[in-house]
């Protein structure tokens, strides 16, 4: 699945098995032109505080502006690294998801890129 950073969250129906690898290829930027692509874990360092005062822009205060988050179910955000981490390790983790940029929808126009999200069974 590409996860567009110029969409809200994208649904992902995994089928009913194991897990044996999550993985992912690609980078989005949520101001192009300004900022470096990134990949699934967002920006850090110099970037990152250059963003803090836009701080209101993200979907989500807890985590790293340009982060994927991952939503289950049952409704629980994560990152993306934690829920690679989860699906590994779940007897069967079949069911809806949705991914996203960690950036309000109102600040997707001129974010730029895709990260393209592979789960092998």
């Amino acid at each position: 699945m590409d996860v567009q950073s110029k969409k809200g969250w994208q649904r992902l129906v995994l089928p009913d098995g194991k897990i044996r690898k999550v993985s992912f290829s690609g980078g989005w930027s949520v101001i192009s032109g300004l900022y470096k692509p990134v990949g699934p874990r967002g920006y850090s360092g110099r970037d990152a505080r250059n963003l803090g005062p836009l701080y209101g822009y993200k979907f989500d205060q807890s985590y790293a502006f340009g982060e994927m988050l991952v939503r289950d179910q049952a409704g629980r955000i994560v990152p993306f690294a934690e829920f690679a981490a989860l699906a590994i390790n779940s007897r069967d983790p079949a069911g809806a998801y949705a991914f996203r940029i960690n950036d309000k929808d109102i600040a997707l126009w001129d974010n730029a890129g895709a990260i393209r999200v592979c789960v092998s069974m």
